[in-house]
């Protein structure tokens, strides 16, 4: 059988599938004990998990924990199979029946972050501090910390780590997770002196892109182009990436060189609504209206719900007085999707548009979702004043309550019930 599982090992790391040879060892695994072929069948383990043949690997592992007792390094590979599979109960079962050790500590501890129960995960890694100083242990804690959002815990455990000599542990570079933390922390020049205290070769596309937001930060605006043009590089599909630099081009007053960068991710990715979102900004800060509301209807033709690519384009058609244009847009608009806001602009279009039935209606739609506005209020009380609408009284009471020490709304409310009671 020996001979099996060691075929069986180097196929799979051939990239093949030995099906066959594997239900073989498989369905041998009660006759297999010798010490030898335990041991290759831990390996045996690791390549059917590298492999993505996790039942197969379940079988193994369990029948090695069933052997040995206890074995760490089993006893982890067996929950990171339950983890993995989202099996949480099951892994804390077995890790409560297991020895306590710091390993088993510290998997309990992941277990219990996979549960949203972050102080009984940390609770159990001090413990496991308590049983043994492994640096590993001390690394574990900061990262929970770190994932949890406590910046200021995580930032001293990650410290005591390099304080004591440990710059890199489970091939995380410390130095980057400290620029992390710091730059997170507001601390952007600690942030910068830990990035270059960084092995280069440590250094993910991400670290890279987070590098050069901290120049943009600093306004180190060079630097920060120069390493986005590597993030693009390694990764043409990074939105993220193309955003920055499109805001550094802007916030340097170069707009064409801005809308040219949004254009070169269109040639990866032409479905992104966020991109022609910002392409019909840019081009409405240019005064080119026409493309800009070209570019908005672009976005929100992707993206039915995108209520800042509906504001700028109403936003746009008020502004360049392209109100009647609103006539071809409506039909292909979910009004009811817009938020009170929007609402607010679109009525105001058909306000200018003297559409009174579409405007009233829009109006009172956007009242029932903006909240307290009082500029909303304001408009929405002239407006009905202009048609005399009846409505008009209740609006006013409104801004009352808004406005309470504007004298001007006392006495207009005084006008309107002398009006009415005129009539």
């Amino acid at each position: 059988m020996q001979q099996t599982i060691l075929e069986v090992i180097d196929a799979l790391r051939n990239g093949e599938y030995p099906e066959k040879k594997i239900n073989q060892v498989i369905h041998s695994l009660e006759d297999i004990k010798k010490e030898e072929d335990l041991d290759h069948l831990f390996i045996l383990g690791d390549a059917l998990v590298s492999s993505g043949l996790n039942d197969y690997a379940e079988k193994v592992y369990k029948h090695l924990y069933n052997l040995t007792g206890h074995d760490d390094e089993v006893l982890a590979y067996l929950c990171d199979l339950y983890i993995a599979d989202n099996r949480l109960d099951e892994a804390l079962s077995l890790i409560n029946s297991a020895e306590q050790t710091p390993t088993s500590l510290v998997i309990k501890a992941e277990i219990f972050q996979q549960l949203n129960m972050a102080d009984v995960a940390i609770r159990n890694l001090f413990l496991a501090k308590e049983m043994n100083e492994d640096p590993v242990i001390d690394f574990a804690i900061a990262e929970l910390y770190f994932n949890e959002g406590d910046l200021e815990e995580a930032n001293r455990h990650y410290q005591l780590l390099l304080s004591l000599g440990h710059d890199n542990i489970n091939h995380i570079d410390i130095n980057l997770r400290l620029a992390e933390v710091t730059m997170n922390l507001g601390d952007l020049e600690t942030a910068e002196a830990y990035f270059n205290a960084a092995d280069d070769n440590s250094y993910s596309n991400d670290d890279f892109y987070r590098q050069s937001l901290l120049y943009y930060q600093l306004k180190e605006y060079e630097k920060a182009k120069s390493l986005l043009d590597k993030v693009i590089s390694n990764e043409p599909y990074f939105i993220s990436g193309y955003i920055l630099l499109m805001n550094i081009h802007e916030t340097e007053h170069n707009l064409p060189e801005a809308e040219a960068v949004l254009k070169n991710y269109i040639k990866e990715d032409d479905t992104n609504p966020l991109v022609y979102f910002h392409l019909g900004r840019l081009n409405f800060r240019q005064n080119n209206s026409e493309s800009a509301v070209s570019y908005f209807l672009k976005a929100v033709e992707l993206d039915g719900d995108y209520d800042d690519a509906y504001l700028m384009l109403f936003e746009t058609l008020l502004k360049t007085d392209d109100t009647e244009a609103i006539d071809e847009i409506l039909p292909g608009i979910d009004t009811h999707a817009l938020s009170g806001e929007s609402l607010y602009l679109l009525a105001k279009i058909e306000q200018e548009n003297e559409n009174d039935e579409n405007a009233s209606k829009f109006y009172e739609d956007a009242a029932a979702l903006i909240g307290d506005s009082l500029e909303f209020y304001i408009d929405y009380y002239h407006y009905l004043t202009e048609i005399m609408s009846p409505l008009r009284t209740t609006v006013l009471d409104k801004l009352i309550q808004l406005d309470p020490a504007n004298d001007e709304w006392l006495l207009e409310k005084e006008r309107v019930v002398d009006e009415e009671d005129y009539l």
